[in-house]
């Protein structure tokens, strides 16, 4: 369980607190907000719970209430950080940084501009940890329905902690491990390293006996390595948001590669006006997208061409000032 790979990182009060929890309770936790000043929160699905010291889970805050201060903020921060801020310093302009086991976590600070650009960040003020968790089987369900009797490229969207990179690391796992009798050829284009949660030379998550991972490379260029060099079958990709990430899409799918690639929206709705899915669905390769609202214990998958002629409809001239079209 992730949970217990980020536990080191914390302080030694935080880390007695939450593991005082039973275990029942713990493998329900998705996130641990950690603010300068400010009360311990965890949050179970979509409820933030406050804790006490000794790990009793509060639903109202109380003086009861753990409270982190300064210097045990800036002890777990330097943890999270492997005691060197600027390793991770590009990371951290961006929002986050990544912790062992694949745990990400979103970090809030003030920006330092230099020639109208970032340069770096100073005054860390909160740290929100998302627990990642390996859901053994949650993809088979959809597997079932949709690799079966084919082998569809797909685009898997929620809101943010839905279940995507759970649901995708699954997916990696059964495709190529014998999954309708075939062991795929899977390639896990890793960013983030939020899929395979690899530390050193070792893979910490199950992925399957066929599967090779490109650990921190951005997407665009983890593409095209994994097109030149691994020979794929399927791709799977985490968070799609570039133009040259779908880019180098184009290169595997004129190669005979099949994608399984993530992206955020809250609804079809959301869905629908996201340029990032035009882009996509304008490849006319992707087949279904898998609309998660709840891992997948709520989904509904539905054919990309049910979304092709409202996208078409609505955003037709950019779409032909982009050259793509549906």
């Amino acid at each position: 369980m992730s949970l217990q790979s980020i536990i080191p990182s914390l302080s030694d009060g935080m880390a007695g607190s939450i593991s005082a929890l039973p275990n029942e309770v713990l493998k329900h936790l998705n996130e641990i907000r950690i603010r300068r000043n400010q009360p311990l929160i965890l949050v179970f699905g979509k409820s933030c719970l406050f804790i006490t010291g000794r790990g009793k889970l509060l639903n109202h805050y109380s003086e009861l209430a753990y409270t982190v201060d300064d210097e045990e903020f800036d002890l777990i921060f330097r943890r999270l950080s492997n005691y060197s801020v600027h390793s991770v310093m590009d990371n951290l302009i961006k929002g986050f940084t990544t912790a062992q086991g694949g745990n990400r976590i979103g970090i809030t600070s003030t920006a330092v501009i230099k020639d109208k650009e970032i340069a770096s960040v100073k005054d860390i003020s909160s740290l929100n940890i998302r627990i990642a968790n390996e859901i053994k089987d949650c993809s088979r369900q959809i597997l079932n329905m949709l690799y079966v009797n084919s082998f569809p490229s797909i685009i898997v969207a929620s809101p943010p902690a839905g279940g995507k990179t759970t649901f995708l690391r699954d997916l990696a796992r059964l495709l190529s491990s014998g999954f309708n009798n075939r062991y795929r050829k899977v390639v896990i284009v890793d960013e983030r390293n939020e899929i395979a949660y690899k530390g050193a030379a070792e893979i910490n998550a199950d992925i399957g006996l066929n599967t090779d991972v490109l650990t921190g490379f951005p997407k665009s260029v983890g593409i095209e390595m994994a097109i030149r060099t691994l020979s794929p079958d399927i791709i799977v990709c985490d968070e799609i948001s570039s133009s040259a990430e779908v880019s180098a899409m184009a290169d595997g799918f004129n190669s005979g590669v099949k994608f399984a690639v993530s992206v955020h929206a809250a609804n079809i709705k959301d869905l629908s006006e996201k340029a990032i899915i035009r882009e996509l669905i304008a490849k006319n390769e992707f087949e279904y997208i898998v609309m998660l609202n709840d891992y997948t214990n709520d989904f509904e998958i539905m054919e990309v061409s049910e979304l092709r002629s409202e996208i078409f409809r609505n955003y037709s001239s950019e779409l032909m000032l982009g050259g793509g079209g549906c």
